[in-house]
């Protein structure tokens, strides 16, 4: 199993928009919305390293996503 988080930063006011997509999202297994650099933080769980470039892939192209850093743990 590959794992990783993904920090993300929105335009303004449009956290929970994108938070609502994002829970939608396959192999996300937790999100939330935080306060800071990052508006919203999630968690993915995928079977291959593939799989987890893929969400993250999906996750990117959501309207108001304005960047991404994903972290993958070892």
């Amino acid at each position: 199993m590959t794992i990783g988080y993904v920090a993300l930063h929105c335009d303004i006011g449009k956290e929970v928009h994108v938070y609502e997509r994002i829970v939608d999202t396959s192999h996300v297994k937790e999100a939330s919305i935080v306060m800071g650099l990052y508006d919203i933080i999630c968690k993915i769980e995928a079977n291959t390293a593939k799989e987890l470039e893929y969400t993250v892939m999906k996750i990117r192209k959501i309207p108001h996503v304005r960047t991404t850093m994903t972290l993958l743990t070892l």
